[in-house]
């Protein structure tokens, strides 16, 4: 077996969930920069993400592209993955990026925005890996990212549903690596702080409190920037971080000792 440099990512091809947002679109540019070929599936604005695709560095593995599929249809789940196979012919990287939040008490909590967060932020992330992982299983090797939370580890208030799923990711994390380290397949977490990001914003427009109770507790006051992310998920990527399976890398400033 050969090390990879880190610094190159050739011939890869990376599968980016969520790949508009701000955390999937910093880690695209970061990734295609580095010679990874970049798929990005988001469930809406497919002309808008090739646009944004189209801007990025050109690899020699072909051009990046666009898919749309929603990330809790296992149908259409199982379509984006077999249009890699046919237009890219592996997937060596997935990053599980997509995901939504929402501030409310918890006795208060409406039922369909529960529906929506847990599908989105846990069922969605295990069925992209469940469905993009068998791709890398028959490879015999791959690298699935998923971004959890401080959140999976610490509670803060009015954010119940948000909490249970991305403690979910945490533990589904590990779950997969378990089962599937033997085979190859590396399934690792990232684990943010409050990020400086359109997410975190539409959540405070609801209320302050989620973010002053975080605020309160770090050890800067400072939001964490996406591309400030993008050293753990180039390591995780990369051959760089073989012996590393099943682990959240916590991005958070220090929020979990505070």
């Amino acid at each position: 077996m050969t090390f990879e440099p880190v610094s190159k990512l050739d011939g890869h091809v990376a599968v980016i969930t969520g790949g508009k947002g701000a955390i999937g679109w910093a880690t695209a540019k970061r990734l295609a920069a580095l010679g990874a070929r970049i798929v990005s599936i988001d469930r809406s604005e497919p002309e808008k993400v090739q646009a944004l695709l189209d801007t990025l560095p050109k690899v020699a593995s072909g051009p990046h592209f666009a898919l749309t599929a929603s990330i809790t249809d296992t149908a259409a789940l199982n379509a984006a993955a077999e249009a890699v196979k046919q237009r890219a012919g592996r997937c060596d990287i997935l990053v599980n990026s997509a995901g939504s939040a929402f501030r409310c008490p918890a006795e208060d909590f409406p039922e369909d925005k529960l529906d929506f967060i847990l599908n989105l932020n846990l069922k969605g992330t295990y069925l992209a890996g469940q469905v993009f992982g068998n791709i890398m299983l028959k490879q015999q090797k791959g690298s699935i990212i998923n971004i959890a939370s401080i959140g999976g580890f610490n509670a803060y208030p009015l954010a119940s549903a948000y909490l249970a799923s991305k403690g979910g990711v945490v533990q589904l994390t590990r779950s997969f690596a378990l089962e599937w380290g033997s085979r190859g397949v590396r399934v690792n977490g990232i684990g943010p702080t409050l990020m400086d990001s359109p997410l975190t914003k539409k959540a405070a427009t609801t209320t302050s409190v989620t973010a002053d109770f975080i605020k309160g507790r770090m050890l800067r006051d400072r939001l964490g920037l996406p591309r400030e992310l993008l050293g753990a998920a180039i390591f995780l990527g990369s051959d760089a971080s073989l012996l590393v399976n099943g682990h959240t890398v916590m991005c958070d400033d220090g929020y979990l000792i505070a």
